[in-house]
């Protein structure tokens, strides 16, 4: 192995003869067939990729981000850190030299030259992977890096420091928060972080000493970002998380602090605002005038050429926040410990932009009664409904006792909905099965969904039938061609003709792989890496879904002052011809995907 691998390539190249032993004596190797699976999205590695031979591509959503070529690494983002959903597949037959990551670590430390190396690469390629991110997006507000932002300066004080040194500290250098050093960081220490909030609680309301160490009170789970990375992503983690500040790094150093008000003055779009009106409301109303912002925030991000994943990113964050706390403020405490509210369909999905039909309901924990339940799920109810969200037609509510129920009767209900399937129990399936938690103990709904995979069986005409809908809608062809120009006015609903049938026959294959996403793009990807779908079908999917989305919320925005979904209509006069070419290909596309279902699924028989 020793005389197969190249040492002369860098890092590499400043190991010591005594350390390439070591290292040659660990590798390993890794035979990769052409469009084989590397490495996983969200797969943990425990190993550093060289490339001996082949090529590899790097992807992301769906999009090759990276290429990787002969003596190219790969991933030191997932040895060193969380990062983001990544997968690695090989573009042709691939041999790879696994170097695993305890002796990476080892030769790393002890020796400097090596270990500054890694340690830069790992920064550029935070960096690269921020400056990819940056390029596709044409947007301002997408644009923007947190390094354009005044960072406040990091005050640190060690863990055996009292509160009062704390609060010192805070004052001396004018700051709403200090970072607790608890040992030696490089050596397995830890940082965390004590605010001037949590002084005020833990000295006046819980009457704590002032001499009490900081070290045992501090809080350890940072959230933490590059100092290249977007703007845009620290929004949506304050929105995620409800949180202030952000603890900002270079090459792994924490360099300064984001404070809200800082982002949101390079930003300068309201998207932070509306969720403080969210967090801060006190009443309902104060909830319903946070969520008619929304509109606004949306039309603005559209009209700034923002991509539709962003915005629906963003939007899912938002409104789950406000079902939230919509539900916090009218249910009692102890409602709130045993149930889990939950939201289906689209708003499920993570995909949905408007405002369309509620789909939610409520878990609750077996052998717990709450006497007031019905008043409060009607509240809840009504008042979406004052905020924009129309009503389910199929009374798919947290209103309707059919999907307020104890998690025995939701098992009992799937186990029906899996075994004595009918239109409206496969329906039904098809909508729990994009569910996600939105207040509550989320430990519930995933009791729920691993009783349903758990139930699932290799049953060729359950998953036919569940797959049949996909093709109820006609997709039509005859708008295009020679037929256009007499039929050019006609509209085509989107939703039927070209979004639901991918929804729907996404989530057909997802369900019957028994995959936990919910979301539609996610599950295209995953599909590809298990082998089901072609990986250029599902770049062609992915590819075709966002422009369908978009179209469809321009449709949206276009028909509503509201913000509410009431029309997904796209009338072909109105598009451009580059848009129209793409439509045409994208139903094209739809069609081609329904004869892959009805192949699959054997639903022509």
């Amino acid at each position: 192995m020793s005389d197969a691998f190249d040492f002369s390539v860098p890092p590499f190249d400043r190991l010591m003869p005594e350390q390439r032993q070591r290292l040659a004596a660990a590798l390993d190797l890794g035979v990769y067939a052409r469009d084989g699976v590397i490495l996983s999205r969200d797969e943990p590695a425990d190993c550093l990729f060289v490339v001996r031979q082949g090529l590899v591509h790097e992807r992301r959503g769906g999009e090759v981000v990276a290429v990787h070529g002969v003596h190219d690494s790969f991933d030191l983002q997932a040895l060193f850190s969380d990062g983001q959903a990544r997968s690695f597949v090989a573009a042709e037959d691939t041999l790879c030299d696994l170097v695993p990551r305890p002796i990476l670590l080892e030769l790393a430390h002890e020796n400097p030259a090596f270990g500054a190396v890694i340690q830069q690469a790992f920064a550029d390629r935070l960096s690269a992977l921020a400056n990819e991110r940056s390029n596709r997006e044409t947007a301002a507000l997408t644009m923007a890096r947190i390094r354009q932002a005044y960072l406040h300066p990091p005050v640190f004080v060690e863990a055996g420091a009292s509160l009062r040194d704390a609060a010192a500290a805070m004052k001396r250098n004018q700051a709403s928060s200090v970072l607790v050093r608890d040992g030696d960081p490089g050596k397995g220490g830890r940082v965390g972080i004590l605010t001037g909030t949590d002084l005020r609680d833990l000295v006046v309301l819980e009457g704590r000493p002032v001499d009490s160490p900081v070290g045992p009170l501090a809080r350890y789970e940072l959230l933490t970002l590059d100092r290249d990375d977007l703007l845009f992503n620290a929004l949506i983690l304050m929105t995620k998380h409800s949180v202030r500040r952000l603890v900002i790094t270079e090459q792994g150093a924490v360099v300064g602090l984001l404070e809200q008000t800082d982002l949101l003055a390079v930003l300068s779009n309201h998207s932070q605002v509306v969720a403080l009106k969210v967090d801060r409301a006190a009443t309902p109303e104060d909830l319903g005038r946070a969520s008619q912002d929304i509109v606004g925030l949306i039309r603005t991000l559209h009209g700034t050429g923002v991509k539709v994943s962003f915005i629906a990113d963003l939007v899912t964050e938002l409104n789950r926040k406000i079902f939230r706390r919509l539900f916090e403020l009218l249910a009692p405490p102890d409602l709130l410990a045993n149930s889990c509210l939950i939201v289906m369909g689209s708003e499920g999905r993570g995909e949905q932009l408007l405002k369309t039909d509620q789909d939610n309901g409520l878990i609750l924990r077996d052998g717990y009664e709450c006497p007031t339940l019905s008043q409060v799920t009607g509240a809840f109810t009504r008042h979406l409904v004052d905020f924009g969200y129309p009503p389910c037609p199929g009374r798919i509510m947290v209103s309707n006792p059919d999907w307020t129920r104890p998690l025995a009767l939701y098992k009992d209900s799937l186990f029906h909905w899996i075994h004595r399937p009918d239109e409206a129990a496969q329906m039904n399936l098809a909508i729990f099965y994009d569910a996600a938690a939105v207040a509550g103990d989320a430990a519930l709904l995933a009791e729920a969904k691993g009783y349903l995979l758990g139930r699932l069986q290799d049953n060729q005409m359950f998953f036919t039938a569940f797959a049949r809908p996909a093709l109820a809608f006609d997709t039509p062809s005859g708008l295009f061609g020679g037929l256009f120009e007499r039929r050019r006015s006609e509209a085509v609903d989107i939703k039927k003709a070209g979004i639901f049938p991918i929804v729907h026959g996404v989530r057909a294959l997802a369900l019957e792989k028994h995959m936990a996403e919910t979301n539609t793009t996610e599950r295209i990807w995953v599909l590809a890496d298990q082998g089901v779908l072609d990986r250029g079908m599902a770049g062609e999917l992915a590819d075709a879904f966002t422009f369908l989305s978009t179209l469809r919320l321009k449709a949206g925005l276009d028909g509503s002052v509201s913000g509410t979904q009431t029309d997904n209509l796209v009338r072909t006069e109105s598009l451009g011809k580059l848009d129209r070419d793409q439509f045409k290909d994208c139903l094209a596309l739809v069609k081609k995907f329904k004869e892959l279902l009805a192949y699959h699924f054997h639903l022509n028989h």
